[in-house]
């Protein structure tokens, strides 16, 4: 039987069981009566059924973890539901018998690792008569070991999942639907060379070559934890890369692959398949849902709302006039020194404030214990040391807020403590005014007597926000009520924190990692000038593992970032950053900051940044510039003196940068139409002096988990950047509120790069203006979105 005889049979008998099964693709499951079908992971990570995908999407934030591992491959997958209709899915591949390089000196007994990234999209749901359709493209860039594409539709039947596509590369290599084009070689002329040193992405190939029919059946057993896969494979792997590249046979012995899936628990399956009709592949998937994740909170309780009683007040004022005149105990002690308090920042009313407006109800002012209102707005409202004034009809409180992402939680205790510790027929306005790096942010504004009705539940769907306005900060009225008479350890701030960096699919070794702890600490010697510190201890690290210094990759590019690894080796405690910064702004939406010293690990020099926000704006515009000099790693305090370097230890000239100047344009974008996402542009020249463009697109779950990808492309050629063709990488942002039982807006960070070239390289800053007036639209503290399930 020849080859088109074989292709027309096989697609007359997939499109017989298509059209037989139609009728009933409008039945439904009664799902009270029999366990529910979920979304299972592919071998590659993904959904699927084992080599071949579906055209099914798992719930929107899903984030699995998971390995499998066979005779000739070791997969590791991360893959994670980005949107409704956006499948992501980022893969490490061992390949088993053939070594990364034929190198010893450079990557020693390390496994032949790919890199791969695969994307899908759906195309069009599932109805009562149609299927979920999706479109994916598997190995987007990368050396295209697994590159292929394929179109996918997938219909349920009660407790069966049917699936019928078509693939091209990899996933069609088979070519049952093109035998012709199978005669020219196994990959039916399409071109599977890469371009430049890999990771490039050939468009160019797509959904062309082989192209193959490929099918299957997912069936959810009748008991829960159990499922079973049947598919019909569209691969033949006589173009996989053990056999091209290590003349290893991998015989095809059946065309159809059979698997168990087991759910052990609500977070993980168990793989196991057997595969070609002569391989055994098993593995795990962990799996959890970045919309679903909260933590039980333990938080201090709020107050209750009980305000001051109605009394007969005095209607003596204090101006700057008449300070000087006895009070009685507390206001003695504090008008005198306190209208001569320099407030936050000359923010927007500074130019027409007039003395007059420092005025303050005397009685109120020894009435009430203000050490005490700063104390509770701390504690139970998460204001950090809060400045208070206090004028004839307004309380202003001006902090910052490390506690709450939810800012309604904070404004409604806030405003219940200086309800009750204050007279809402005097004072009519609570003013919030928070800082961050003592820079003024936001303004909230709430009427008192709006607020009593809200407290008090006055009428139906009482919300906070009924009696709050946000604005641009003012300056605060009135005269400050707290003290200042801080002495210099109330200006030291120090805080210690446990560190790791890792690293996957190196030469010297998969997995690379070091621990330790930083200790950072600051002195601030006013609002805006401040001088701040860190050390780094290391406690472990597997870097003993490193083979050379500088990196052969054959590039002439200056070494801005491969010699990470003398950084990292030479010394167990390392000085990653000392400067000097001065933080202002200009105007209502415009801030800077200038700064100096040891900006990162391995470099040093000077810079300022500009920022253009306006209050609940989608954009933002921002501008920084740098002039930086690469430190000596031998020298804590040194720098390189000579662009021209000798390595030892591989008799090899290389080049370091001397000085540069560096610096981007960028715009941040929170789109509208694409919800809870944030796209950042940068346009400029990157360390190694080339120029360019970054890209970064990150997304925000209901949790507050952030996933995030970036990619720059600089006017470096493929072959002048080395393997890899260009920077990219992956990050994940994930809130301590989920980690802690007591609310807070600090977060965790983990980032993730393929490789570390030097191209496209940016330099580190300790501050980013955008996260520093996060308040103003807010990203990082945007609130966690309640659970409604």
């Amino acid at each position: 039987m020849n080859n088109t005889t074989h292709s027309n049979l096989t697609l007359c008998k997939l499109s017989t069981i298509a059209l037989a099964l139609l009728p009933l693709f409008h039945v439904q499951a009664d799902e009270f009566s029999y366990p529910i079908l979920k979304a299972s992971q592919t071998d590659f990570g993904g959904v699927g059924l084992m080599q071949m995908p579906t055209g099914r999407m798992a719930p929107e934030g899903e984030f699995n973890l998971a390995t499998m591992y066979n005779s000739e491959y070791q997969h590791f997958s991360a893959s994670v539901q980005l949107f409704s209709w956006l499948e992501t899915t980022a893969r490490y591949t061992q390949v088993q018998d053939l070594l990364y390089s034929d190198d010893p000196t450079f990557s020693g007994n390390t496994k032949y690792t790919d890199k791969g990234l695969d994307f899908k999209a759906r195309l069009l749901e599932e109805s009562a008569w149609l299927p979920e359709t999706s479109v994916g493209i598997r190995d987007i860039g990368g050396t295209g070991l697994f590159d292929g594409e394929f179109i996918a539709a997938t219909k349920r039947v009660g407790p069966l999942d049917f699936t019928l596509g078509i693939g091209w590369g990899y996933i069609g290599n088979s070519g049952n639907l093109t035998s012709d084009k199978k005669d020219l070689n196994y990959n039916c002329g399409r071109d599977t060379s890469y371009g430049g040193s890999g990771g490039t992405v050939d468009y160019k190939r797509w959904f062309k070559g082989c192209a193959a029919l490929f099918g299957g059946v997912e069936y959810q057993t009748p008991w829960e934890p159990l499922r079973v896969k049947v598919e019909y494979d569209g691969n033949d792997y006589q173009a996989d890369f053990p056999v091209t590249r290590g003349a290893i046979n991998m015989p095809q012995d059946s065309k159809f692959n059979y698997g168990l899936l087991y759910r052990a628990t609500s977070w993980s399956d168990f793989h196991l398949s057997y595969e070609r009709g002569n391989t055994l592949t098993f593995g795990v998937s962990l799996q959890t849902n970045f919309n679903d994740l909260r933590q039980i909170k333990r938080d201090t309780p709020a107050e209750e709302y009980k305000p001051v009683a109605a009394a007969p007040m005095s209607n003596k004022n204090i101006t700057r006039d008449n300070a000087n005149q006895k009070l009685p105990s507390q206001a003695s002690e504090l008008a005198a020194t306190s209208v001569q308090e320099q407030p936050v920042a000359p923010i927007a009313e500074k130019e027409s404030l007039k003395l007059a407006t420092n005025t303050i109800n005397a009685q109120m002012l020894d009435q009430t214990d203000w050490k005490k209102v700063a104390k509770e707005l701390g504690k139970i409202a998460g204001y950090n040391k809060p400045k208070i004034y206090l004028d004839s009809h307004s309380v202003t409180v001006v902090a910052d807020q490390i506690k709450y992402m939810d800012r309604k939680q904070a404004h409604k205790r806030a405003a219940t403590i200086l309800a009750n510790n204050t007279n809402k027929d005097v004072i009519t306005e609570y003013r919030l005014i928070e800082t961050h790096y003592n820079q003024p942010i936001t303004e909230t504004r709430i009427d008192a007597g709006k607020f009593a009705q809200v407290a008090t539940y006055g009428y139906i769907n009482a919300d906070i926000t009924d009696s709050t306005e946000v604005s641009v900060p003012m300056y605060p009225r009135g005269t400050l009520v707290t003290r200042t008479d801080e002495d210099w350890l109330d200006k030291l701030s120090f805080d210690v924190s446990p560190t790791m960096v890792q690293s996957f699919g190196g030469s010297e070794g998969f997995y690379m990692f070091n621990v330790g702890v930083t200790g950072n600490s600051a002195y601030r010697f006013s609002d805006n000038l401040e001088l701040s510190g860190s050390l780094y201890l290391n406690l472990y690290d597997n870097y003993d593992k490193f083979l050379y210094d500088v990196p052969p990759d054959g590039t002439d590019l200056k070494r801005v970032r491969t010699l990470i690894r003398q950084y990292v080796q030479n010394s167990t405690v390392r000085m990653t950053n000392l400067q000097l910064t001065w933080m202002d702004n200009l105007s209502d939406n415009i801030y800077y900051q200038a700064y100096g010293g040891y900006l990162e690990m391995m470099y040093g020099g000077v810079g300022s940044e500009f920022l253009y926000r306006p209050l609940n704006s989608q954009w933002a515009f921002g501008i920084d510039a740098s002039y930086a000099k690469q430190r000596d790693p031998d020298n804590s305090f040194g720098f390189f003196k000579d662009e021209h370097q000798y390595d030892v230890s591989s008799a090899r000239n290389f080049r370091v940068q001397t000085g540069v100047m560096t610096g981007n344009a960028t715009v941040y974008y929170q789109p509208n139409w694409l919800p809870n996402t944030l796209l950042k542009v940068s346009v400029g020249q990157y360390l190694a002096e080339d120029k360019g463009v970054t890209v970064d697109l990150s997304k925000q779950f209901d949790s507050g988990v952030i996933i995030g990808a970036f990619a720059t492309k600089t006017n470096l050629s493929a072959d002048e950047y080395g393997e890899g063709s260009f920077t990219k990488g992956f990050y994940i942002s994930v809130p301590f509120d989920l980690m802690t039982i007591k609310p807070t807006q600090n977060r965790a960070f983990l980032s993730w790069m393929p490789l570390t070239r030097d191209g496209g390289q940016m330099l580190g800053r300790k501050y980013n203006l955008f996260d520093v007036t996060d308040a103003r639209t807010p990203w990082y503290t945007k609130p966690i979105i309640e659970d409604t399930k």
